[in-house]
């Protein structure tokens, strides 16, 4: 019997992985605005307190970078994977360390989707370095 490796692996796999990372990508956008929307409320009320430190605010900023990581990540999968999969870390980081009430839930809402989309972003970028 013959045994399928990498070197063999099937020519539809790297298509099939950019389709998944893709629309991944996809509902990680919307889930970002649907977030910028929420935590922006947020943000807008502490900035006009003049509180800038806000963890609101820090994490409006990471949303947004996260979102537009996603974004770039359309055409340019290195360096878009890495800024959303980096910021998707940072807003994890944050959710931890700032919420009071499930943590680790609110940790995986808030990330989960910056982190995935950012992972299957360089994944794909990495398989077509090796073709």
């Amino acid at each position: 019997m013959s045994r399928l490796t990498n070197s063999q692996s099937s020519p539809y796999a790297n298509t099939q992985l950019r389709f998944a990372a893709k629309s991944v990508s996809l509902l990680a956008l919307l889930t970002g605005l649907i977030y910028l929307r929420v935590v922006g409320l947020e943000s807008v009320t502490a900035v006009r307190e003049g509180n800038w430190g806000h963890s609101a605010v820090i994490l409006f900023f990471l949303l947004v970078l996260a979102t537009l990581g996603v974004l770039c990540a359309w055409r340019l999968e290195a360096l878009g994977g890495a800024i959303a999969l980096l910021s998707g870390l940072a807003v994890a980081i944050l959710a931890y360390l700032t919420v009071e009430d499930n943590k680790l839930f609110t940790t995986f809402a808030y990330s989960s989707p910056f982190l995935v989309a950012g992972s299957l972003s360089l994944a794909c970028w990495r398989r077509g370095l090796r073709r």
